[in-house]
């Protein structure tokens, strides 16, 4: 074994194995992603090498922060810290015993993976003489079942790895392989969520945000600034569209019935929405709804709001109930920040006894009662560029 250990970092990808004559397309993205993650960090090269990405010579003192950083990348499946070696017996016994010096386990198991099969020993050889070897250094037994300590070892053809600790991702595609759609956000739970379902298949996604500053607080504009410095996290750059309704929404106020409200304010989000996203050469649009949550999320409410766009809408988490979003949104750290206090353009004004299944005959005569112009609104749009810088 040499004295000076290689350390490098094996990324397996996700569905970019499925992909046909397009995956070089995919991989050289993903790769340029994790080059982008990963800037500032000590390393020597990022290569493809047997279907997996090889972080080379990188420091193992920085593992804890970069794994915090590496777990973010959109199409990864997992990642592990892993010593390089000759693809000889006793080399992986002295890296193993290195692996496992200053580690507290109960119990281990040897798991090994042979990609190069013209070796003169299988993964079960390698399992059998690794696991007898740590088990006589280290005194501890083997568990097949569920190990304290997993030791990795993936036998290649110019090298061997071993490692311990093996991260899995968020799968998905690459962020930014896909073409452009608009998330309409609020500050909640939902949105953000939503929003990160579609950045994990690859959709770049800009944002828009209505608000009806200053009736209410900038809370719910501060609260989403700090939910897309989040989830720039994980797509790297992106754009939010800051747009006033509070005009509007006095418009509609005067003359619509109150229990047509929260129908006729998103009516006039989703036509706005749907604008901007034109003027932009976003394709669809990402709305956070999850059918039956809330009176504006029946079937019937919802036509009563598609109805005035011409683009696709996407709704993610359509089928998932509020404690499956909850779920996700603590996994991809923006809970803590959607539970901050805010007042929320619609919320402030909903009605006591808002419309839960509206009919479209008399939501389109309602509508032409209305002779709203919100060019002024598209002229006070407020837009904010974000961009992922490594200290998010």
């Amino acid at each position: 074994m040499p004295e000076k250990l290689i350390y490098l970092i094996v990324i397996h990808y996700s569905e970019i194995a499925l992909k046909g004559k397009n995956r070089k397309y995919f991989e050289n993205l993903f790769i340029n992603n994790i080059r982008k993650h990963i800037q500032g960090f000590q390393y020597s090269s990022i290569r493809l090498y047997e279907s997996r990405i090889l972080v080379n010579d990188v420091n193992p003192n920085d593992w804890i922060n970069l794994k915090k950083i590496l777990f973010n990348v959109m199409g990864l499946e997992n990642f592990i810290l892993m010593i390089q070696c000759k693809s000889e017996l006793e080399d992986l016994k002295k890296a193993s015993i290195h692996l496992i010096t200053n580690k507290t386990f109960k119990n281990f198991r040897i798991t090994t993976k042979r990609n190069y099969k013209n070796l003169p020993f299988t993964s079960q050889d390698v399992n059998i003489i690794i696991g007898e070897f740590i088990q006589k250094k280290s005194l501890k037994p083997v568990n097949l079942d569920s190990p304290d300590l997993n030791i990795y070892v993936e036998l290649l053809k110019d090298f061997s790895l071993i490692g311990v600790e093996k991260i899995h991702g968020f799968s998905g595609l690459p962020a930014n392989c896909q073409e452009k759609a608009l998330s309409l956000i609020s500050s909640g739970i939902d949105s953000p969520v939503a929003s990160f379902e579609m950045i994990k298949r690859g959709v770049s996604l800009d944002y828009i945000h209505f608000h009806s500053y200053p009736a209410i607080n900038r809370q719910s504009i501060n609260n989403v600034k700090k939910i897309l410095k989040q989830l720039v996290n994980y797509q790297l750059n992106t754009t939010l569209y800051l747009v006033p309704l509070l005009t509007i929404q006095k418009q509609i106020m005067e003359i619509i019935p109150d229990k047509y409200w929260v129908i006729f304010f998103r009516r006039y989000m989703v036509k706005i929405a749907n604008d901007i996203a034109h003027k932009y050469k976003a394709i669809a649009l990402v709305t956070g709804e999850s059918i039956g949550q809330v009176a504006s999320q029946t079937l019937s409410n919802i036509r009563a709001i598609d109805n005035v766009c011409d683009l696709p809408i996407i709704r993610p988490l359509s089928g998932l109930n509020k404690e499956e979003i909850i779920n996700k949104a603590k996994r991809i750290n923006t809970y803590n920040i959607s539970i901050e206090p805010y007042e929320d353009c619609c919320s402030f004004f909903v009605p006591p006894h808002p419309e839960t299944k509206a009919k479209m005959n008399i939501i389109n005569k309602l509508d032409q009662t209305l002779n709203i112009d919100y060019n002024q609104v598209m002229q006070e749009i407020e837009v904010q560029h974000f961009k992922y810088n490594g200290d998010n």
